[in-house]
């Protein structure tokens, strides 16, 4: 856990085990809102109780399981007014465009398809603003994803305003944000560890040359440098879910990025054909993470925007902060 929990390790293991099972049972292929389920699960005390713990484990669970859930919303409104919370989708920035900042016309991408009422955060010259806008008043477009089993919708407001309420959500847009990249970035790394697994279980069987795959010093080390990026991508991540704030959101998303990228590079390696095929699993994994590595920013794009904010808080004459030191 990544947070100090006052509960036995043999109770939270039967938490853990729960929301496994729950989200064992969705569909890999649709997405399900999760809310009554977990309901029914006595969640609410434990995300009361546990907050960060809870929604990490939430998204360890859908990367596991490749489901597909309301999760994502649950963590980002979580961090909004009280009023914006009925909302049943958030209309997130197209990948490529920059998730801190809404653009100035209600367009995005929401997860599923539309139905309910959609959260729409404006970018305005006195700030970000959101409004609770009827799904029916939104056109949608489904996206042309990756991963053939995501299901996103394009969305853009039909209208040339809006008469709903406007709510001012300048101070909170930020943290809902950083939220969104701390569970993208949990479910990444749980996505690179069943990547990782089925690349180890794969080499431990297959033979070739009359020995098994994995005693051979090649696939070895390449599973084990893969394992390491994906290990210090969690250890990066806990602190993000720790200590919180944009930019270790940031770091943590690109991180989580690129530690799934090494891990499907070498999988795929040492699986061969078969890792390529649609009757192996591999490549469940592989796509559903490529499909979530572009949302609420990219590795590119996030390395891009920490880079920038550090070249701008200091001046040119002086060096970027040490970020690892020598004890000697």
């Amino acid at each position: 856990m990544t947070g100090s929990v006052n509960t036995t390790d043999a109770e939270w293991k039967l938490v853990e085990d729960s929301v496994f099972s729950l989200f064992d049972q969705l569909p890999t292929d649709a997405y399900t809102p999760i809310g009554d389920r977990l309901t029914d699960l006595g969640f609410a005390e434990i995300e009361e109780e546990y907050p960060i713990e809870a929604q990490e484990l939430l998204f360890r669970a859908q990367g596991r399981s490749l489901a597909q859930t309301d999760c994502l919303y649950r963590v980002m409104l979580a961090e909004l007014p009280r009023e914006l919370r009925t909302a049943s989708a958030v209309l997130l920035p197209a990948p490529g465009s920059d998730p801190a900042s809404p653009p100035e016309r209600a367009q995005g991408v929401i997860l599923g398809t539309t139905s309910g009422t959609v959260l729409v955060p404006l970018q305005t010259d006195d700030g970000i603003v959101a409004s609770l806008i009827a799904a029916e008043r939104l056109q949608a477009v489904s996206a042309d994803t990756f991963d053939p089993t995501v299901r996103w919708t394009h969305l853009r407001h039909a209208g040339s305003g809006t008469t709903e309420p406007v709510f001012d959500i300048t101070a909170h847009w930020t943290r809902a944000v950083s939220a969104a990249q701390r569970a993208l970035a949990t479910e990444l790394v749980a996505l690179a560890d069943q990547v990782i697994r089925l690349a180890v279980e794969h080499v431990s069987v297959r033979r070739q040359f009359g020995s098994h795959i994995g005693a051979l010093q090649s696939p070895r080390h390449a599973l084990a440098n893969a394992f390491a990026t994906v290990e210090g991508a969690r250890a990066l991540l806990g602190e993000a879910w720790r200590y919180g704030g944009p930019m270790g959101a940031q770091a943590a998303k690109a991180t989580a990025g690129r530690a799934h990228r090494a891990a499907s590079d070498v999988a795929l390696q040492v699986c061969g054909a078969i890792g390529l095929t649609s009757e192996h699993d591999l490549h469940r994994y592989v796509r559903r993470g490529f499909q979530l590595s572009v949302l609420c920013g990219s590795p590119a794009q996030l390395e891009s925007q920490i880079g920038c904010r550090l070249f701008d808080s200091y001046p040119a004459d002086l060096g970027l902060p040490t970020v690892i030191a020598s004890s000697r």
